[in-house]
């Protein structure tokens, strides 16, 4: 039977399936219990440093595509100077080391930016942090936005995701995200017949991750989704998988097997032996 899947205007005030996006599939496939302190307990969460330079990153970019957007012609460098300075009004947690990281980085994209359009390859980015919310068949609804989407210089629509990682390697085989967004461009534009989609690596000189998908490949995200709900919904014992990525879980405190996690192999320290 066929799958009907529909956008959305906007969040629905309900909705009787399963809620998703890709970040809540992400914490239920990598740790079950981690997915039950966050989303059914709702336990409150940290505050990591790398969390809010990511969330820096991001409102830079923003702010700076959404400015040209709306039709500023000012020099590139004044508009960025701009939303540097709106993103770290934004996120007054940023430290002074984070700011100047970023400031590097931010000069580092205007200098790529000047070498793509003089090589007349920078593409016209259309949109940012486009939001979508997706009905699946009235059992999931699809929640999330896109960091960035173009037209690239030969025409093809591309999708893209800013990451903030300093190990990138992991992303080579995560194609989940990007697949989502490939998908509610599919939905929203019929006649498309591929998407390529990135990760754009902000820590590695804006390398990217480029893969494209046909629109055959990209609808079957539809049926991942309906799966992962179902998966979701008959889970019962949500057992931890830990690993060493524990010490950076918000929830370590109420996990007893993530912290024998990050205890196993240390060693205990006691007091000398008094043989006298």
């Amino acid at each position: 039977m066929a799958i009907e899947a529909r956008i959305l205007d906007g969040k629905p005030r309900s909705f009787s399936g399963e809620w998703l996006s890709v970040s809540k599939v992400k914490t239920f496939k990598d740790c079950p219990a981690k997915f039950r302190y966050n989303y059914i307990e709702k336990l409150p969460r940290k505050t990591w440093d790398f969390h809010v330079f990511g969330q820096f990153a991001h409102s830079s970019l923003e702010n700076f595509h959404q400015i040209i957007k709306d039709g500023d012609s000012r020099p590139e460098n004044e508009i960025m100077t701009d939303s540097f300075k709106m993103a770290a009004k934004e996120h007054k947690k940023a430290t002074t080391a984070q700011k100047k990281e970023l400031w590097a980085m931010m000069n580092s994209y205007l200098s790529k930016m000047a070498q793509d359009k003089s090589d007349d390859v920078w593409p016209d980015v259309t949109e940012v942090e486009d939001n979508f919310y997706i009905d699946i068949d009235g059992k999931v609804l699809l929640n999330g936005f896109i960091d960035r989407v173009q037209i690239d210089s030969d025409g093809v629509l591309h999708v893209a995701d800013y990451k903030t990682t300093k190990n990138k390697s992991y992303l080579k085989n995560d194609h989940l995200q990007l697949q989502t967004y490939a998908y509610v461009k599919c939905l929203q534009d019929p006649t498309l017949e591929r998407v390529r989609t990135s990760y754009i690596l902000l820590r590695h000189g804006f390398e990217s991750i480029t893969k494209e998908y046909t629109r055959k490949q990209i609808m079957k995200t539809e049926e991942r989704f309906l799966k992962f709900a179902e998966d979701i919904k008959s889970e019962k014992l949500w057992r931890p998988a830990t690993s060493r990525l524990c010490r950076f879980c918000d929830f370590l405190e109420h996990c007893g097997d993530g912290k024998a996690e990050i205890h196993r192999g240390v060693s205990v320290k006691y007091g000398a032996l008094d043989w006298s």
